[in-house]
């Protein structure tokens, strides 16, 4: 099989020639690597590349399905995983120089659910220091670039997923999503990229200090970034396995036959204090269209509360990071998440410990409204941002600039907030620039919302591997 062929393969694929033996794990690998030496020199995706366990576990797979062994859903697929999740032997950076040889004693929940699915490592993307930008950039790593435009942002926190999946360093990535951080790189770079319902997939880091906040253990998700929707299904699945070391986790309900059919579908095109460009309304609007040529009935109606939901949520993520956090944080990151930091807070409402508490108080109330809405629109589509992607490090330009950023992406953190599964798909460009829309269902209808982004893509055709382009 001819690299480029084996490029262009979606993970699904890979995993089904290896097992017919068509092609073999090593030589999936080392298209993979091969391709990362070509191309991630000009995006900085992948900041810690591990060729020579890659190939080593690439050769085991080869020998263990030689022997007869059952292959995993993903066995010899070559895969990425985020910086900020523990894999054993390597350093668990977070984007933060203090951490550059917090060497990680045994893997996180999600990159152990990877490897016992056959998957093989390529190495670990780039995120902004402590996930906590929507730009993806730190004093350790560097930057990462769009591949689809080098002057512009691949979005973050999991922007390096994002990039190495459009550029083709690897299937599949994994990555975690907090406000954001899946859809929005996965909506800029132009692939797919996916949060479940809360609590879907379990989650834990064994070199984590301490527990996570309030804020992290109800809003965040790990998921996965790929160019296509049966990866993002599969993905989804082996993540999904159950993992005693998270006490929080669901079991995942079964699929049901309405979950696959047409259905009621709110469109949403922003308001009066959230403009949406007209380029993106109109990819909006034509996925709309895409989705009424299937039997889908479409409706423009708001959500309950969005604007609201999203500054609530961030305000409220911002509340659990004052104090003795915050001068943790500022002191072990660099001077531009310091500057971002600072931005934001300004930007959103200061929640004191009343008003905290009230604001939990809020979020189950607009949580009980958005459930009453979804009787009537079991989907709803909006753009994945609304504005096209912005330049590297724009978050740095001033505080009205984070305000701006903030309304952008309103889509993005009251779906987190909220628990709700949401799909971002890459429906178009503006000029030359990737723009995603987001499928959000309600609690635990993730599959619905997987049907909707499959109607999409027969639509929209193949995703394939981008070369890096300048601007």
């Amino acid at each position: 099989m001819k690299t480029l062929e084996t490029l262009s393969m979606d993970a699904a694929g890979t995993a089904a020639a290896i097992r017919a033996g068509s092609l073999t794990s090593r030589q999936a690998t080392e298209a993979a690597l091969a391709r990362l030496a070509a191309v991630n020199p000009a995006i900085n995706a992948v900041v810690n590349t591990l060729e020579e366990q890659a190939l080593a576990a690439a050769d085991a797979a080869d020998s263990a399905l030689a022997a007869g062994a059952v292959p995993g859903p993903l066995h010899g697929v070559p895969i990425t995983v985020k910086i900020n999740v523990d894999l054993e032997g390597q350093a668990t950076t977070n984007g933060l120089i203090p951490l550059k040889d917090a060497i990680a004693a045994q893997d996180s929940i999600p990159v152990a659910a990877l490897k016992r699915a056959g998957a093989v490592i390529l190495g670990q993307t780039n995120v902004p220091a402590f996930c906590y930008r929507w730009f993806t950039s730190n004093a350790l790593h560097g930057t990462t670039r769009n591949p689809h435009d080098l002057s512009l942002s691949p979005g973050g926190s999991s922007g390096g997923a994002a990039a190495a999946v459009a550029a083709g360093i690897g299937t599949l990535a994994h990555g975690n999503d907090v406000a954001g951080s899946l859809r929005l790189p996965a909506s800029v770079c132009g692939v797919y990229g996916m949060k479940g319902t809360m609590g879907l997939i379990p989650s834990w880091n064994p070199s984590q200090p301490g527990e996570h906040s309030l804020g992290l253990q109800t809003g965040g998700s790990e998921g996965v970034i790929a160019r296509s929707v049966r990866d993002i299904r599969l993905g989804m699945q082996v993540l999904g396995g159950s993992d005693p070391r998270d006490p929080s986790q669901v079991p995942a309900p079964l699929p049901r036959p309405d979950q696959r059919m047409p259905c009621r579908v709110a469109l949403w095109l922003g308001d009066a204090d959230t403009p949406v460009d007209p380029a993106v309304a109109a990819i909006t609007r034509q996925a709309a269209d895409w989705l009424a040529d299937a039997g889908y009935v479409i409706e423009e109606a708001a959500p309950p509360d969005l604007a609201e939901m999203t500054e609530l949520w961030m305000a409220m993520l911002y509340a659990e990071c004052t104090g003795p956090v915050r001068d943790m944080l500022f002191g072990m990151a660099d001077d531009a998440f310091r500057q971002s930091f600072q931005a934001t807070a300004a930007a959103l409402p200061v929640l004191d410990g009343a008003a905290y508490q009230a604001a939990w108080q809020r979020r189950r109330a607009i949580q009980r409204a958005w459930a009453g809405f979804f009787q009537h629109f079991p989907l709803v589509l909006t753009p994945t941002a609304c504005q096209p992607p912005f330049p590297i490090d724009h978050d740095l330009q001033s505080g009205n600039t984070m305000a701006e950023i903030i309304r952008a992406y309103r889509p993005l953190p009251a779906v987190a907030g909220l628990g709700l599964p949401a799909i971002s798909v890459p429906a178009g460009k503006a000029g030359h620039h990737p723009v995603g829309v987001q499928i959000i269902g309600r609690w635990f209808d993730d599959d619905r919302c997987l049907s909707a982004a499959e109607i999409l893509e027969t639509r929209i055709g193949p995703v394939l591997p981008v070369d890096p382009q300048k601007g």
